[in-house]
Protein backbone atom coordinates (compact mmCIF):
# COMPACT_ATOMS: atom_id res chain seq x y z
CA UNK A 1 0.00 0.00 0.00
CA UNK A 2 0.85 3.38 -1.05
CA UNK A 3 -0.27 5.11 1.65
CA UNK A 4 -0.26 4.10 4.63
CA UNK A 5 1.07 7.13 6.69
CA UNK A 6 -1.77 10.22 6.93
CA UNK A 7 -1.07 13.16 8.66
CA UNK A 8 -4.19 15.44 9.47
CA UNK A 9 -3.74 19.50 10.51
CA UNK A 10 -7.14 20.16 12.87
CA UNK A 11 -6.69 24.17 13.25
CA UNK A 12 -7.16 24.75 17.07
CA UNK A 13 -11.31 25.26 17.73
CA UNK A 14 -12.08 23.40 14.46
CA UNK A 15 -14.65 20.87 14.46
CA UNK A 16 -14.33 17.47 12.37
CA UNK A 17 -16.93 18.07 10.09
CA UNK A 18 -18.23 14.63 7.91
CA UNK A 19 -16.12 15.84 5.05
CA UNK A 20 -12.86 14.29 7.53
CA UNK A 21 -14.83 10.92 7.45
CA UNK A 22 -13.73 10.50 3.57
CA UNK A 23 -10.12 10.48 4.59
CA UNK A 24 -11.29 8.23 7.78
CA UNK A 25 -13.23 5.71 6.22
CA UNK A 26 -10.33 4.84 3.92
CA UNK A 27 -7.63 5.42 6.32
CA UNK A 28 -9.59 2.57 8.21
CA UNK A 29 -9.87 0.29 5.14
CA UNK A 30 -5.78 0.01 4.41
CA UNK A 31 -4.79 0.22 8.38
CA UNK A 32 -3.17 3.49 8.54
CA UNK A 33 -1.17 5.28 10.87
CA UNK A 34 -3.18 8.03 11.44
CA UNK A 35 -1.69 11.47 13.16
CA UNK A 36 -3.97 14.59 14.62
CA UNK A 37 -1.58 17.60 14.35
CA UNK A 38 -3.00 21.32 15.62
CA UNK A 39 -0.74 24.19 14.46
CA UNK A 40 -0.55 27.20 17.32
CA UNK A 41 0.38 30.21 15.29
CA UNK A 42 2.67 31.99 17.02
CA UNK A 43 1.80 35.06 16.52
CA UNK A 44 4.63 38.59 16.42
CA UNK A 45 2.94 40.24 18.61
CA UNK A 46 3.96 37.84 21.77
CA UNK A 47 7.23 39.21 21.94
CA UNK A 48 5.26 42.59 22.48
CA UNK A 49 2.24 41.05 24.91
CA UNK A 50 5.73 39.93 27.42
CA UNK A 51 6.26 44.02 27.90
CA UNK A 52 3.07 44.27 29.70
CA UNK A 53 4.06 41.53 32.52
CA UNK A 54 1.80 38.95 30.03
CA UNK A 55 4.20 35.87 29.66
CA UNK A 56 4.68 34.12 26.22
CA UNK A 57 5.41 30.87 27.49
CA UNK A 58 2.19 30.64 29.33
CA UNK A 59 0.29 31.44 26.76
CA UNK A 60 1.81 28.73 24.53
CA UNK A 61 1.13 26.35 27.10
CA UNK A 62 -1.91 27.22 27.92
CA UNK A 63 -3.00 26.76 24.31
CA UNK A 64 -1.23 23.94 24.02
CA UNK A 65 -2.39 22.41 26.57
CA UNK A 66 -6.10 23.75 25.23
CA UNK A 67 -5.28 21.71 21.73
CA UNK A 68 -4.01 18.77 23.32
CA UNK A 69 -7.50 18.38 25.06
CA UNK A 70 -9.40 19.14 22.28
CA UNK A 71 -7.56 16.30 19.84
CA UNK A 72 -7.86 13.83 22.95
CA UNK A 73 -11.64 14.61 22.81
CA UNK A 74 -11.92 13.30 19.32
CA UNK A 75 -9.15 10.65 19.58
CA UNK A 76 -12.18 8.59 21.95
CA UNK A 77 -14.87 8.61 19.66
CA UNK A 78 -12.77 8.35 16.35
CA UNK A 79 -11.42 4.98 17.99
CA UNK A 80 -14.42 3.53 18.00
CA UNK A 81 -15.82 4.65 15.11
CA UNK A 82 -12.57 3.40 13.07
CA UNK A 83 -11.10 0.80 14.92
CA UNK A 84 -8.28 -0.04 12.12
CA UNK A 85 -6.67 2.72 12.31
CA UNK A 86 -3.58 3.64 14.69
CA UNK A 87 -4.16 7.03 15.96
CA UNK A 88 -1.48 9.55 17.29
CA UNK A 89 -1.59 13.25 18.39
CA UNK A 90 0.52 15.94 18.26
CA UNK A 91 0.55 20.00 18.54
CA UNK A 92 3.38 22.57 17.32
CA UNK A 93 3.97 25.72 17.27
CA UNK A 94 5.05 28.40 14.57
CA UNK A 95 3.18 28.87 10.73
CA UNK A 96 0.73 26.29 9.85
CA UNK A 97 2.20 25.02 6.75
CA UNK A 98 5.97 25.33 7.47
CA UNK A 99 5.14 23.23 10.28
CA UNK A 100 2.75 21.12 8.12
CA UNK A 101 5.33 20.31 5.91
CA UNK A 102 7.95 19.74 8.40
CA UNK A 103 6.09 17.10 10.65
CA UNK A 104 5.06 15.12 7.15
CA UNK A 105 8.62 14.92 6.33
CA UNK A 106 9.99 14.05 10.12
CA UNK A 107 7.28 11.42 10.35
CA UNK A 108 7.53 9.95 6.89
CA UNK A 109 4.11 11.03 5.74
CA UNK A 110 2.72 9.49 2.81
CA UNK A 111 -0.69 11.87 2.39
CA UNK A 112 -1.66 15.25 3.87
CA UNK A 113 -5.39 15.81 4.45
CA UNK A 114 -6.57 19.22 4.50
CA UNK A 115 -10.36 20.33 4.99
CA UNK A 116 -10.68 22.96 2.06
CA UNK A 117 -13.75 24.49 3.99
CA UNK A 118 -11.55 25.20 6.78
CA UNK A 119 -9.87 28.84 5.40
CA UNK A 120 -11.52 32.44 4.53
CA UNK A 121 -12.24 32.76 0.92
CA UNK A 122 -14.06 34.75 -1.52
CA UNK A 123 -16.18 32.05 -3.09
CA UNK A 124 -17.39 28.77 -1.92
CA UNK A 125 -15.00 26.41 -3.90
CA UNK A 126 -11.88 28.61 -3.21
CA UNK A 127 -8.90 27.05 -1.53
CA UNK A 128 -7.86 29.01 1.62
CA UNK A 129 -4.11 30.33 2.19
CA UNK A 130 -2.59 27.35 3.69
CA UNK A 131 -3.90 24.34 1.26
CA UNK A 132 -2.31 26.59 -1.75
CA UNK A 133 0.78 26.68 0.54
CA UNK A 134 0.97 23.44 0.98
CA UNK A 135 0.15 22.30 -2.88
CA UNK A 136 2.90 24.63 -4.19
CA UNK A 137 5.47 23.97 -1.71
CA UNK A 138 5.29 20.16 -0.18
CA UNK A 139 6.66 17.22 -1.76
CA UNK A 140 4.16 15.05 -0.36
CA UNK A 141 0.77 14.67 -1.80
CA UNK A 142 -1.98 16.97 -0.54
CA UNK A 143 -5.59 15.30 -0.05
CA UNK A 144 -7.52 18.82 0.15
CA UNK A 145 -11.03 17.18 0.96
CA UNK A 146 -14.70 18.95 0.34
CA UNK A 147 -17.74 17.41 0.62
CA UNK A 148 -20.67 19.24 -0.70
CA UNK A 149 -23.29 19.16 2.19
CA UNK A 150 -25.56 16.67 0.07
CA UNK A 151 -23.13 13.80 -0.67
CA UNK A 152 -22.07 11.22 1.52
CA UNK A 153 -18.22 10.54 2.28
CA UNK A 154 -17.81 7.60 0.05
CA UNK A 155 -15.99 7.61 -3.13
CA UNK A 156 -17.30 5.94 -6.03
CA UNK A 157 -16.22 7.77 -9.45
CA UNK A 158 -12.55 9.27 -9.24
CA UNK A 159 -11.42 11.41 -11.91
CA UNK A 160 -7.08 11.47 -12.90
CA UNK A 161 -6.34 14.13 -14.84
CA UNK A 162 -3.50 12.88 -17.58
CA UNK A 163 -1.57 14.95 -19.81
CA UNK A 164 0.08 13.18 -22.76
CA UNK A 165 0.83 16.39 -25.03
CA UNK A 166 4.69 14.56 -24.20
CA UNK A 167 7.20 12.60 -23.41
CA UNK A 168 8.06 15.44 -20.11
CA UNK A 169 5.43 14.04 -18.01
CA UNK A 170 5.64 10.10 -18.76
CA UNK A 171 7.06 9.67 -15.01
CA UNK A 172 4.57 12.20 -13.25
CA UNK A 173 2.12 10.27 -15.44
CA UNK A 174 2.35 6.83 -14.14
CA UNK A 175 2.94 7.72 -10.58
CA UNK A 176 -0.90 9.49 -11.12
CA UNK A 177 -2.35 6.59 -12.69
CA UNK A 178 -0.81 4.23 -10.04
CA UNK A 179 -2.19 6.17 -6.68
CA UNK A 180 -5.48 6.75 -8.59
CA UNK A 181 -5.49 3.05 -9.65
CA UNK A 182 -5.11 2.07 -5.74
CA UNK A 183 -7.41 4.83 -4.78
CA UNK A 184 -9.96 3.32 -6.90
CA UNK A 185 -9.55 -0.18 -6.01
CA UNK A 186 -9.35 0.27 -2.10
CA UNK A 187 -12.85 2.11 -2.62
CA UNK A 188 -14.15 0.03 -5.09
CA UNK A 189 -14.89 3.06 -7.30
CA UNK A 190 -14.46 3.41 -10.96
CA UNK A 191 -11.70 5.49 -12.49
CA UNK A 192 -11.24 7.72 -15.02
CA UNK A 193 -8.09 8.41 -16.86
CA UNK A 194 -8.84 12.01 -18.18
CA UNK A 195 -6.99 14.62 -20.64
CA UNK A 196 -8.26 17.76 -21.92
CA UNK A 197 -6.77 18.97 -25.40
CA UNK A 198 -7.90 21.32 -28.35
CA UNK A 199 -6.18 22.33 -31.37
CA UNK A 200 -4.55 25.86 -30.12
CA UNK A 201 -2.72 26.58 -33.46
CA UNK A 202 -6.54 26.62 -35.40
CA UNK A 203 -5.84 30.59 -35.91
CA UNK A 204 -2.82 29.94 -37.51
CA UNK A 205 -3.70 27.59 -39.70
CA UNK A 206 -6.67 29.50 -41.06
CA UNK A 207 -4.76 33.03 -41.01
CA UNK A 208 -1.00 31.61 -42.30
CA UNK A 209 -1.78 28.21 -43.92
CA UNK A 210 -4.94 29.04 -45.26
CA UNK A 211 -6.22 25.65 -44.12
CA UNK A 212 -9.73 25.15 -45.30
CA UNK A 213 -12.35 23.42 -42.46
CA UNK A 214 -11.76 20.24 -43.53
CA UNK A 215 -8.42 20.39 -43.41
CA UNK A 216 -8.49 21.79 -39.71
CA UNK A 217 -10.53 18.79 -38.77
CA UNK A 218 -8.59 16.27 -40.20
CA UNK A 219 -5.66 17.64 -38.26
CA UNK A 220 -7.50 18.17 -34.94
CA UNK A 221 -8.97 14.27 -35.68
CA UNK A 222 -5.61 12.95 -36.11
CA UNK A 223 -4.50 14.87 -32.63
CA UNK A 224 -6.89 13.82 -31.01
CA UNK A 225 -6.53 10.21 -32.00
CA UNK A 226 -3.15 10.33 -31.25
CA UNK A 227 -3.39 11.77 -27.58
CA UNK A 228 -6.27 9.00 -26.97
CA UNK A 229 -3.71 6.53 -28.15
CA UNK A 230 -1.05 7.74 -25.82
CA UNK A 231 -4.00 8.18 -22.98
CA UNK A 232 -4.81 4.62 -23.57
CA UNK A 233 -1.61 2.82 -23.83
CA UNK A 234 -0.66 4.69 -20.37
CA UNK A 235 -3.77 3.07 -19.01
CA UNK A 236 -3.03 -1.21 -20.50
CA UNK A 237 -1.28 -2.19 -17.96
CA UNK A 238 -4.24 -1.67 -15.47
CA UNK A 239 -7.53 -2.60 -18.19
CA UNK A 240 -7.77 -6.28 -16.98
CA UNK A 241 -8.66 -5.69 -13.41
CA UNK A 242 -11.58 -5.39 -11.87
CA UNK A 243 -11.90 -1.97 -11.06
CA UNK A 244 -13.57 -0.30 -14.23
CA UNK A 245 -11.75 1.87 -16.09
CA UNK A 246 -13.49 4.23 -18.28
CA UNK A 247 -10.97 6.60 -20.87
CA UNK A 248 -12.53 9.90 -21.06
CA UNK A 249 -10.97 12.49 -23.26
CA UNK A 250 -12.27 16.29 -23.19
CA UNK A 251 -11.96 19.01 -25.61
CA UNK A 252 -11.44 22.73 -24.98
CA UNK A 253 -9.56 24.91 -22.12
CA UNK A 254 -8.55 22.79 -19.04
CA UNK A 255 -9.59 25.42 -16.56
CA UNK A 256 -13.12 25.37 -17.72
CA UNK A 257 -13.72 21.69 -19.15
CA UNK A 258 -12.46 19.60 -16.88
CA UNK A 259 -14.28 21.60 -13.73
CA UNK A 260 -17.43 21.32 -15.96
CA UNK A 261 -16.89 17.86 -16.28
CA UNK A 262 -16.07 17.03 -12.73
CA UNK A 263 -19.07 18.91 -11.82
CA UNK A 264 -21.52 17.59 -13.89
CA UNK A 265 -20.85 13.57 -13.43
CA UNK A 266 -21.27 13.20 -9.82
CA UNK A 267 -17.29 12.83 -9.13
CA UNK A 268 -15.99 12.55 -5.81
CA UNK A 269 -12.51 12.74 -6.16
CA UNK A 270 -10.24 14.14 -8.67
CA UNK A 271 -6.13 13.20 -8.53
CA UNK A 272 -3.83 15.92 -10.77
CA UNK A 273 -0.20 16.49 -10.68
CA UNK A 274 1.20 20.14 -10.23
CA UNK A 275 4.60 20.90 -10.90
CA UNK A 276 6.35 24.40 -10.54
CA UNK A 277 6.99 25.35 -14.36
CA UNK A 278 4.55 26.56 -16.89
CA UNK A 279 4.47 24.79 -20.29
CA UNK A 280 2.21 21.87 -19.46
CA UNK A 281 -1.39 22.21 -19.78
CA UNK A 282 -3.40 20.86 -16.20
CA UNK A 283 0.00 20.58 -14.75
CA UNK A 284 1.17 23.75 -13.29
CA UNK A 285 0.19 25.63 -10.10
CA UNK A 286 -0.30 29.10 -11.77
CA UNK A 287 -3.44 30.70 -12.78
CA UNK A 288 -4.55 28.67 -14.92
CA UNK A 289 -4.48 25.11 -12.95
CA UNK A 290 -5.32 27.28 -9.21
CA UNK A 291 -8.55 28.53 -11.09
CA UNK A 292 -9.42 24.78 -11.95
CA UNK A 293 -8.88 23.57 -8.78
CA UNK A 294 -11.15 26.56 -6.94
CA UNK A 295 -13.68 25.74 -9.76
CA UNK A 296 -13.64 21.78 -9.17
CA UNK A 297 -16.37 21.22 -6.17
CA UNK A 298 -15.27 17.94 -4.69
CA UNK A 299 -12.33 16.52 -2.95
CA UNK A 300 -8.97 17.07 -4.99
CA UNK A 301 -5.34 15.21 -4.36
CA UNK A 302 -2.52 16.88 -5.73
CA UNK A 303 0.68 15.01 -6.66
CA UNK A 304 4.35 16.12 -7.63
CA UNK A 305 6.60 14.36 -9.36
CA UNK A 306 9.47 12.60 -7.53
CA UNK A 307 11.96 15.02 -8.16
CA UNK A 308 10.23 18.16 -6.16
CA UNK A 309 12.21 19.25 -3.55
CA UNK A 310 10.11 21.55 -1.22
CA UNK A 311 11.44 25.04 -0.42
CA UNK A 312 10.47 24.96 2.81
CA UNK A 313 12.70 21.93 3.73
CA UNK A 314 15.70 23.45 2.02
CA UNK A 315 15.41 26.05 4.18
Amino acid sequence: MTFQRLLLPIAPNQELGAAFHQAFQFADKVKAHVTLFTVIAELAEMKELSKYSVSTLTLLDEATKQSELQLGGYLSELKNQYPNITFELKVGVGIPFIEIIKEAAASSTDLIVIDAHRDDKDTACQFGTTTRHLMRKSSTPIWAIRLPEDKKPKINKIVVAIDVTDQDSTLLNEKLLQHSYEFASINQASLYPSHVWRLESEGYLREWNRSTDLEIAVVAKQMRDDRSARLEAIAKPYESSDTPIHITMLEGIPKKILPDYVNSHDIDLVIMGTVSRTGIAGFLMGNTAESMLDRIQCSVITLKPDEFKSPVLEE
